[in-house]
């Protein structure tokens, strides 16, 4: 395949278009004159439209966990109560992180492939009234779950003890809609190498004036993601510290190109090609590992059938066909791989991949 392009199709990092190419290929300017604030602030800009939100919003040079670790420290004291309910890896290592911080974790899991259940959340919310927050990983990335956030924020808005409410939406936020004002997400983080096709190396974190209220009294150590100093040079549109300026070039681009195409139509276009690939993957006779009510717009996972290995199958799909496709993660490790269709994706792009797996299974 030397010479040749790849049809990339992992879940981050993704597809870059041509024009984001070319705006991220830039010369570097000075992070502390005009020209760089008036993108940081038009990259706010963009960012709160598809955010839906009037929060503020922070750019961390850092890949998307930066930003988890920035969600617990920046909020919480050593020894609350933290909630997680998690569906899979992502979800967990968010609960290992605030371990690490020195947090009471509460960590309720559920099976990878499956959603949370409503009834659960009801039920542990109800047990446990001194949780200062919780935790909800709306998709997630190793499995292709995406969890139904709208359904669950009513249990955490009339909790007696008014707990935050975070979400990691690293994989999902710009192809899925996430209103996070009509919702009452306090905390969201996502990450710039995924729907936003953009390059790897941001963090982008959301903070509601409920969270900000919490800022004062949270006690755990934090120096490079403490959000008191992003606000305070937020007011000039700078960084505390030197951004990935290259990364936030080609942010810039993408974010003004998909303003111009909407979020509606963007998030219809993830909806469409998640509902045409599991189509086809059924007619292949491939096993899905998530039910259709589950199923994320922007991850799918097949289950990796009988007495094939998964590494030789990934080995050919990519040397022969030209198409990268993920493994599992964690517990599902050797159990699936993974389509992502987030982004810079095409029709033309899950055709290709549907006619090389049909290919590669013939050939093994």
């Amino acid at each position: 395949m030397k010479g040749k392009s790849f049809n990339l199709r992992i879940p981050g990092p993704t597809p870059l278009t041509s024009a984001v190419l070319k705006a991220a290929a830039r010369q570097m300017i000075n992070h502390r004159d005009h020209e760089y604030e008036e993108m940081q602030k038009r990259i706010i800009g963009n960012l709160q439209y598809f955010f839906q939100t009037k929060n503020e919003i922070f750019l961390l040079t850092s890949s998307g966990m930066g930003g988890l670790e920035a969600a617990i420290v920046n909020f919480f004291s050593l020894g609350e109560k933290l909630v997680f309910f998690t569906v899979g890896e992502f979800g967990n290592r968010w609960a290992q992180i605030a371990k690490r911080y020195g947090a009471n974790i509460l960590q309720i899991k559920f099976p990878a492939g499956k959603s949370i259940d409503k009834d659960e959340v009801c039920r542990v919310l109800a047990e446990n009234k001194d949780c200062a927050a919780v935790f909800i990983t709306h998709n997630e990335t190793s499995s292709g779950v995406l969890n139904d956030i709208k359904s669950i924020a009513p249990f955490i808005h009339t909790h007696p003890g008014k707990p935050l409410f975070l979400v990691d939406s690293i994989s999902a936020m710009g192809a899925v809609n996430l209103p996070l004002d009509e919702w009452g997400i306090d905390v969201a983080v996502t990450a710039s190498q995924k729907a936003w096709m953009a390059p790897p190396g941001i963090a982008m974190i959301s903070v509601s004036p409920k969270a900000r209220a919490r800022e004062v009294h949270a006690k755990m150590p934090k120096y490079y993601f403490d959000l008191s100093l992003y606000r305070e040079f937020s007011v000039k549109n700078q960084t505390p510290a030197t951004p990935a300026v290259g990364v936030l070039f080609g942010l810039d681009k993408a974010l003004s190109d998909m303003r111009k195409i909407g979020r509606e139509k963007i998030f219809r276009k993830h909806l469409e090609l998640r509902d045409y690939l599991r189509q086809g993957l059924r007619k292949l006779r491939l096993e899905l590992f998530v039910p259709d009510k589950d199923a994320s717009p922007t991850v799918t996972s097949i289950v990796i059938p009988q007495a094939i290995d998964y590494h030789h199958w990934l080995e050919i799909l990519r040397e022969k066909y030209g198409v990268v496709l993920a493994g599992g993660m964690g517990e599902t490790k050797g159990k699936i791989i993974r389509v992502a269709h987030m982004g810079n994706v095409s029709l033309q792009d899950i055709k290709e991949v549907m006619a090389a797996l049909k290919k590669s299974l013939q050939e093994i």
